[in-house]
């Protein structure tokens, strides 16, 4: 991993967020790029007096201006935070850059994906005054548009660690290329993979077949003790089996590979729910499909 790229709105939870870009980047010795773009678009008022200069106009290009000044004072305390903390800890590994733009925020990402060409996404799950509908669709962008791993931080107090992922697998047969891409990917940390499929006891499935066949694809892993293969069945629905199982093995994080229109996909859009799939405030890893 050479390139992380870490896009901000200067919430309460940034620093969370950052954290976490720092501790994948002080593994790996990449390249974490701070990426902050506002609306930049000025509404010019009619006029009758077409000849003469409008105010409203002049009004508006002063306001831009103080928003991109404002916009750069948040990055630089935010650059300076985040250099203080890097040479506090000794991380000369870990180069850090910043990014501001002006200009409509999906066309922004795209293009700074497109400049930068990430590795890995790392952002909060809400965006700022915890606009889930907003922040979230730039998250689907994100997995859309630069195909790497985006990872979603809740607004959590503290940095969890890597130690115990579970993977909420669908059976299909992209999943043992994502799995390969999880192990590859937490390389330089001492993990505990736990490949899991939910299905309800009155569903008759092959899920099990499914599962073995993927279990007997990581063989070696699984003997080290790396990876652990389960189908949970569950009495009504898997919400309330994924949440007993985050707590009771302790998850630092889930990773799925997201699917559109899928309940694991809509977790990023309006279709969110107080108690959701996943266990509340833990980070989430999607993993895209490289096909």
């Amino acid at each position: 991993m050479k390139k992380i790229l870490v896009p901000v709105d200067f919430s309460n939870h940034t620093d969370i967020s950052c954290r976490y870009a720092i501790e994948f980047a002080k593994a790996t010795g990449a390249e974490i790029k701070l990426f902050h773009t506002y609306f930049d678009q000025i509404i010019i008022a009619d006029t009758s007096f077409p000849d003469t200069l409008d105010m409203s106009t002049i009004y508006n290009e002063e306001l831009m201006k103080e928003i991109f000044r404002h916009a750069q004072h948040n990055m630089q305390e935010l650059e300076e935070k985040l250099t203080s903390l890097i040479a506090k800890e000794a991380l000369v590994n870990i180069t850090l850059t910043t990014t501001v733009t002006g200009g409509e925020l999906e066309h922004e990402l795209k293009g700074i994906c497109t400049e930068f060409h990430p590795d890995l996404v790392v952002m909060g799950t809400t965006g700022k005054g915890n606009n889930i509908n907003v922040w979230g669709k730039v998250s689907t962008f994100i997995i859309d548009h630069a195909k790497v791993p985006v990872l979603t931080v809740p607004d959590i107090k503290n940095f969890r660690g890597f130690e115990t992922i579970m993977f909420a697998a669908d059976l299909s047969e992209q999943n043992a290329v994502t799995i390969s891409e999880l192990m590859t990917l937490f390389s330089s940390f001492s993990i505990k993979l736990h490949v899991v499929h939910f299905i309800t006891k009155t569903k008759q499935t092959d899920s099990f077949d499914k599962m073995k066949g993927l279990q007997m694809k990581f063989g070696k892993e699984e003997k080290s003790g790396k990876i652990n293969f389960e189908v949970i069945e569950v009495a009504v629905d898997n919400q309330s089996a994924v949440d007993q199982y985050v707590k009771e093995k302790n998850i630092d994080m889930i990773a799925f590979q997201p699917h559109k229109h899928s309940l694991l996909y809509m977790f990023f859009t309006k279709n969110i729910t107080k108690k959701n799939l996943f266990a509340a405030n833990v980070p989430m890893l999607a993993v895209p499909s490289k096909t």
